[in-house]
């Protein structure tokens, strides 16, 4: 296996073609390759939207489709690929299309590749490097950081899939206490990423949203069109400095999960990259979540995130704490599920003109009914209603500060491929 250096100067796209680069095998290994699992999804909705002007869009709207968008819509379009390199490697891809304007129509939003020798002693790691996601979301669990539970993710993971991503590499060792007897496993995470410098940008021009879109490596989040969130690209590496998560987690009987984990891209706020207009911004938060399942079908999630964003810009201090929570309830029974969720969250502004820009206050009901008559098919029924207020409405749009908005959506899924099954 060819090493890998860690150069700053190189971007998701030269990264992911240096994966596919040093995994591939010589001529006389061939006899250990496999055959890539696979999987094609599409996800096909009929929206009702009566939200203001969405993030996609370049406006200030909290839900995915805005008033102008309701109709029949292409929810995800999937490729998954992944592939066994021998017997303790593989390799995984995740490209999706959104049916949006973003300027790649198909684009990946996972390229890593894994470790996972065999346990030794009552202990196992793993070991990832690539694009891929920190281990924070408690609910989205299902292939293609997808939620089985509903269409739209929380307020706290909508944001995770909108500006962050690891771009590097992640280790975890687990000690498997259910293996020698105890009732629970112990497990120590730890990552170091580059390209993730303007990570809070969104939050702190738009506030958070519920949706289920998530921010390909090589696209950008905003319009081109006038609006307040011009077309920025997250992933991208400004200052030269490597960013670090640590967390630490808890299984009891995999029927009881508690995670923990601090973030921070250690972005300096004096490096501004010309390429793409934007400086870097300093981003960390801490976040807290349990899962608990019973054998009866029921599982309850809470989650709790709390942090801050902040810029320089001309010696100017600007700061974004934000914090967000959300509970949820859901019950399957047989090949149905039922899912409720409340969402709280909460964006201050912090600046030296005091104007309110980039605060935001507000909560989200969800509520969800999911039917899967085999593997290839998943039929979801959704309801979401968001309140908030954003006083940069006022500001940048001339509009009410406060807004409710709601929507309905009808999805129909199809899968095929070996990894769908």
């Amino acid at each position: 296996m060819r090493s890998v250096s860690f150069n700053a100067n190189i971007g998701p796209r030269a990264l992911a073609l240096t994966l596919l680069t040093v995994t591939a095998p010589a001529a006389h290994s061939a006899d250990w390759i496999q055959l890539p699992q696979w999987e094609v999804d599409v996800d096909v909705r009929l929206v009702s939207s009566d939200g203001q002007k969405s993030f996609v869009n370049g406006g200030l709207g909290t839900l995915r489709f805005d008033r102008t968008q309701s109709g029949l819509r292409l929810g995800r379009a999937r490729l998954a690929l992944s592939e066994a390199l021998g017997e303790v490697w593989s390799l995984r891809l995740d490209a999706s299309a959104w049916g949006d304007d973003d300027r790649n129509p198909v684009d990946l939003t996972e390229a890593y590749l894994q470790l996972r020798p065999y346990p030794f002693a009552g202990f196992r790691f793993r070991l990832k490097a690539g694009a891929f996601y920190a281990p924070i979301s408690l609910e989205n669990r299902a292939a293609g950081w997808e939620s089985p539970y509903t269409l739209s993710y929380s307020a706290i993971n909508t944001w995770l899939g909108e500006e962050l991503r690891t771009i590097g590499v992640e280790g975890q060792l687990d000690w498997l206490g259910t293996h020698t007897g105890h009732g629970f496993d112990l497990a120590l995470v730890g990552g170091l990423f580059g390209w993730n410098d303007p990570a809070g940008t969104v939050i702190a021009t738009r506030g958070f949203s519920l949706s289920d879109r998530q921010t390909t490596l090589f696209g950008r989040v905003g319009s081109s069109d006038s609006g307040p969130l011009k077309p920025i690209e997250l992933f991208h590496e400004i200052d030269g400095r490597p960013g670090y998560y640590a967390g630490v987690e808890g299984r009891y009987f995999d029927r009881v999960v508690i995670r923990a984990l601090h973030y921070d891209n250690r972005a300096d706020p004096d490096a501004f990259d010309s390429a793409i207009h934007s400086s870097a911004w300093p981003t960390h938060f801490n976040s807290v979540g349990l899962r608990a399942e019973s054998a009866s079908g029921w599982t309850a999630i809470v989650q709790w995130l709390d942090g801050q964003t902040y810029a320089e810009p001309h010696s100017e201090d600007y700061r974004w704490p934000f914090r967000a929570r959300f509970a949820m309830v859901s019950r399957q029974i047989r090949n149905h599920r039922l899912s409720v969720r409340y969402d709280s969250f909460t964006v201050d502004s912090e600046s030296d003109d005091g104007d309110g820009y980039g605060a935001q206050h507000g909560h989200a009901w969800t509520a969800a009914y999911v039917f899967e008559p085999g593997t290839q098919w998943k039929v979801t029924v959704e309801w979401l209603r968001v309140t908030s207020d954003a006083p940069s409405r006022a500001i940048e749009l001339g509009t009410r500060s406060a807004a409710t908005e709601n929507q309905v959506q009808l999805a129909v899924r199809f899968a095929l491929g070996p990894l769908a099954r």
